[in-house]
């Protein structure tokens, strides 16, 4: 049995409409509606969970999917899991790399200072 549909208006743009017409075939859409519906259905189950977050898309490859859902079948790992932990790998990446460096010139500026030779009428 099929649910109820609402008619609904709705006006775009011809690109908007070219690059809607360009999904009709494929992931199962066999129309425009599907492909809105689709949308639609993407769109408002993608939101984030709490007002303050964001939501990122990330294009990925035949292979990349394919590992991704691997990764899910064997470990259980969403490729939403997966693609949070390697963000939050990154920035850990990138602070440990900056403190790293920061280390780096704070010793160079110590060495430079300590060989510095003060002038008399510098140094009172």
């Amino acid at each position: 049995m099929t649910t109820p549909n609402t008619l609904i208006s709705l006006r775009i743009t011809d690109e908007e409409l070219a690059l809607l017409d360009a999904r009709v075939g494929l992931d199962g859409a066999r129309n425009r509606s599907d492909v809105i519906r689709a949308a639609i259905r993407s769109f408002l189950e993608d939101q984030p969970l709490l007002p303050d977050m964001d939501t990122i898309t990330i294009p990925v490859g035949r292979s990349m999917k394919s590992i991704l859902g691997d990764l899910y079948e064997l470990h259980g790992i969403s490729h939403q899991q997966a693609a949070s932990q390697g963000l939050q790998d990154y920035v850990r990446k990138i602070i440990q790399e900056e403190t790293s460096l920061n280390e780096i010139l704070a010793e160079g500026l110590e060495v430079a200072r300590s060989k510095t030779v003060g002038r008399k009428e510098f140094t009172e």
